[in-house]
């Protein structure tokens, strides 16, 4: 058996592996979504150096979307909240457990500030176990989690821009001006 079939086989068995990941709906980590089909938007928040922010503006030009102060239309991130609750005590009534909650709401509006869609709210939810005695890790798995869910919150926005099209937000905003004449 010579040298070149070892690496024939090899090559064989990858390439198989990567038609058949890629076959059953295999992508590399992204959004996960559909792109955005809008070419232009502009984005606000009250927080423009905020995390979520700079993430959402990172994951539209990926997918395509100029940012631009002069398009027609106006993502608008209107208010981001988090909250931490304890879910279960120890038999000493400590918290044994946390819940973590982050929100995110947003609107799209014309260039005029008429709301298109929204405001509409986006959720997500993680549970961590509370280790009295390791309060450094306890305390970088909390931060850990508040980072995957403005990862998920910016994923299921742009879930939800993926099923806006600029034709869409066109047809809400000539029925806005029909109503006001």
């Amino acid at each position: 058996m010579s040298l070149t079939t070892p690496r024939l086989l090899l090559s064989c068995a990858v390439l198989g592996a990567t038609l058949l990941a890629s076959g059953c709906g295999f992508h590399l980590r992204g959004t996960g979504v559909d792109s955005v089909e809008l070419t232009q938007l502009d984005v606000t928040a009250q927080n423009r150096y905020g995390r979520t922010y700079q993430q959402v503006l990172e994951a539209l030009e990926v997918d395509g979307v100029q940012v631009t102060p002069t398009a027609a239309y106006r993502l608008q991130l209107l208010n981001e909240g988090q909250e931490r609750r304890a879910v279960s005590y120890t038999s000493s009534s400590t918290p044994a457990e946390y819940e973590l909650t982050s929100n995110l709401t947003f609107q799209i509006a014309d260039r005029q500030g008429r709301p298109l869609i929204g405001p509409e709210t986006l959720a997500t939810r993680r549970i961590y176990v509370n280790d009295k005695d390791n309060i450094i890790g306890t305390t970088e798995e909390e931060e850990l989690l508040r980072r995957e869910m403005r990862q998920d919150l910016t994923r299921q926005l742009l879930f939800r821009l993926s099923s806006i099209s600029e034709g869409d937000l066109s047809s809400r905003e000539s029925r806005l001006d029909q109503q006001g004449n």
